[in-house]
């Protein structure tokens, strides 16, 4: 905007000059036609301005660039005065569009674009606290239920003297299962309080990608067996990478452990880890399961969002998995993708090289 009035104030001025300087021939060569007697009135003007051409000029000049500049003076006052009022209105609490003069156009546009940003900021705010809200009264109660299973069957151990062995370990294990339930669950909520998504350090180091892959895969064996499982896994040889081994592991953790969660007993999960063209390693996860529906697809990277909130608690997820995966990725200045289509899932990680 303060270059448009620059521009036009000094195209005023040329003009101005222009304007005045052929004025000045014309008025000289047709006044100078004619022969002016010392008793008429236009006499002593003539006179004084025939022997002054040059402050004549000057002063006619000033004057000109002085009004043209208190003009556009006036006109930036009223433009200021405008953009005061506009910044009023991009903190009022409606979606209607802000409107100034045709000058401002590029103003109008700009402060157009900082109040939808503010509003749908406000929005993305006020979503994740409720999912934040929401998630805590989950937890809270998922923390009261293994806990109460825990103290009922302990204080069954205490009370009966005549328990057998085999109730007895019958019990412990389930208390066991029930206290690795309560670790998590707390984990989630220390995750919940420590993790800034904004603000990710990361200690990068050289790794052998593919044996890193190979022992993350191993150790969900266990889990596989609960619902009849069976990873068939493809891992191209010798990938070498300069990463954070234990924020990437945490990643490749929580997509897997997330394919195992949602897929159909007795199927397969396939993982793929190549390099491709781009200098990128691909990580690619696809599980057989219920089709994820697109309007969830898109806030499944947000913070404390959860594809099933009553399955989430089952299995101890804060619905800060996928946020966090994501977050790291991009840290790391890759890629991480999802699409759920015909019950198949794909999970895409795009790492470079």
């Amino acid at each position: 905007m303060r270059n448009k009035i620059k521009k036009r104030c000094f195209i005023w001025s040329i003009l101005y000059t222009i304007a005045i300087i052929f004025m000045f021939f014309v008025f000289k060569s047709v006044l100078g036609t004619r022969i002016y007697y010392g008793d008429e009135f236009f006499y002593p003007f003539y006179h004084w301005a025939n022997n002054n051409k040059a402050f004549v000029v000057f002063l006619t000049l000033t004057l000109g660039y002085f009004t043209i500049i208190l003009i556009y003076f006036k006109k930036t006052l009223k433009h200021m005065d405008e953009i005061l009022n506009a910044m009023e209105e991009i903190y009022a609490k409606d979606d209607e569009p802000i409107f100034l003069s045709r000058d401002l156009e590029e103003v109008n546009e700009y402060m157009n674009k900082i109040k939808f940003n503010l509003r749908e900021n406000e929005r993305i705010a006020r979503e994740s606290e409720k999912r934040k809200e929401d998630l805590i009264v989950y937890l809270a109660h998922d923390l009261k239920t293994p806990l109460t299973s825990i103290l009922g069957y302990l204080n069954i151990l205490k009370d009966e003297d005549d328990l057998s062995e085999r109730f007895k370990k019958k019990y412990l294990q389930i208390c066991h299962d029930k206290a690795l339930r309560l670790e998590e669950l707390i984990n989630e909520f220390f995750d919940i309080t420590r993790y800034n998504l904004k603000d990710i350090v990361l200690e990068k180091s050289p790794v052998d990608f593919s044996f890193m892959m190979e022992q993350i895969i191993y150790e969900f064996k266990p889990l596989l067996k609960e619902k009849n499982l069976n990873i068939n896994s493809s891992i191209e040889s010798e990938i070498k990478l300069t990463i954070d081994p234990n924020k990437i592991e945490r990643v490749i953790d929580n997509i897997i452990r997330n394919a195992i969660n949602y897929s159909y007993e007795d199927s397969n999960i396939d993982i793929v880890v190549n390099k491709d063209k781009e200098d990128f390693v691909n990580i690619f996860v696809a599980n057989k399961g219920p089709t994820i529906p697109a309007e969830k697809l898109d806030h499944i990277f947000e913070e404390f969002f959860r594809i099933d909130p009553s399955r989430g608690s089952k299995t101890g997820s804060a619905g800060l998995g996928l946020a966090i995966a994501k977050s790291i990725v991009v840290a790391h200045n890759g890629e991480i993708d999802i699409k759920s289509e015909n019950e198949t899932t794909e999970m895409l990680v795009k790492l470079p090289m």
